[in-house]
Order: C-alpha cells, then sequence, then structure tokens
C-alpha cells in the first residue's frame, strides 16, 4: 500500500510539477550551496531568503519565509559552513521572530533604557565609570543605552507600549539602532 501511494505521488509530480511545489518539493528549497567566502552565513541566508520577497514575489505568508530560511540553513549546514554550532540555532528563531511575510502593519519596536555614567573624567576616553543600569563599564552616559526589540501588530501598538518603531520590518535578532535624539 505504502510502495502505491508513493508511485502515485511520484507520477503526480511527472505528470504535474505544480504538484511537487504545492507539497514543498522544490519551492524553497535551494540547490546545494557553498559556504559563503567570507564566512558570513547570516548575509548568505539574507540573500537566499530576502525579507522582502522571492524573485521579485513578496512572500504569501510568514510561514514560507521561514521555511526558505530554514531550508537554506540545512542546505549550509550538510555544506559544513557553520564554524559556531550558536549561529546555526539562532537562524530559524530569528526568522521566525522576524517580520518577514507578515502583514505590512507589523513592526519591528524598539525599546530603550537609558542609564547614566558615572566616569569621573569622560575626556580622557577610558571607560572607568559605571552604567547606573547595570553596572557595565563605561565612559559616557550613551554607552549605558540598553535596547530589546519585539514585534508589534502596528505602529500605535508599538508606542502605547512605550517603544519607538524604529525600522518597520526585519528581526528581533537585530541589534536596535541608536535611539532617536530627545
Amino acid at each position: 500500500m505504502r510502495t502505491t501511494l508513493r508511485l502515485i505521488a511520484i507520477a503526480g509530480l511527472l505528470v504535474c510539477p505544480a504538484v511537487g511545489l504545492a507539497m514543498g518539493h522544490g519551492h524553497g528549497k535551494p540547490p546545494t550551496v557553498t559556504c559563503p567566502t567570507d564566512g558570513n552565513v547570516e548575509a548568505a541566508i539574507a540573500t537566499a531568503c530576502p525579507c522582502a520577497g522571492e524573485n521579485g514575489a513578496a512572500w504569501k505568508n510568514h510561514g514560507q519565509y521561514v521555511r526558505c530560511v530554514v531550508h537554506y540553513r540545512n542546505a549550509l549546514r550538510k555544506a559544513g559552513c557553520f564554524t559556531d554550532d550558536s549561529v546555526r540555532r539562532a537562524v530559524a528563531r530569528c526568522a521566525a521572530r522576524s517580520t518577514c511575510g507578515k502583514s505590512s502593519d507589523v513592526v519591528l519596536c524598539c525599546h530603550y533604557q537609558l542609564g547614566t555614567c558615572n566616569d569621573p573624567n569622560p575626556a580622557d576616553n577610558v571607560a572607568a565609570g559605571t552604567c547606573s543600569n547595570g553596572g557595565a563599564p563605561c565612559n559616557a552616559s550613551a554607552d549605558c543605552t540598553q535596547s530589546s526589540a519585539s514585534l508589534a501588530h502596528d505602529a500605535s501598538a508599538c508606542t502605547a507600549d512605550g517603544g519607538v518603531v524604529v525600522v518597520g520590518g526585519g528581526s528581533v535578532c537585530t541589534p536596535c539602532p541608536p535611539p532617536p535624539a530627545s
């Protein structure tokens, strides 16, 4: 019975390749890959699976984007491209926590915690102080800014939660840019 079903599925793929695409065979799966010469697998994945969409067309949904990233990550893994296993593990998590393939209203929302630095001589450019919001070494209060990112349904939901919409799209794994000047 199982063999018969496989033969029917293979025959269907030969007669109608679109069936294979709908089943996920071929679509979103990259060909055999070689490791990026600069070692930057994150950039290679962003090139293979751009957030804006594939082949000039927007992603149909978020799952389609995540699937592309996971397939490409697996191809890179099989090619031996990962020197740091934590990067390999983070790739799918970061793709899943992104705006890619979601409604255009979904935004990346950055939250900032501003601290002060008690460096007695900031002019010497030596981090001799400590940040008030965590104790990290600092030279100036700008060194004490901490940020975190989250996804929000829209810009108003972000600001209502105390965040600042810095970028319309992206992943929560991407560091937030410096806060806007107040």
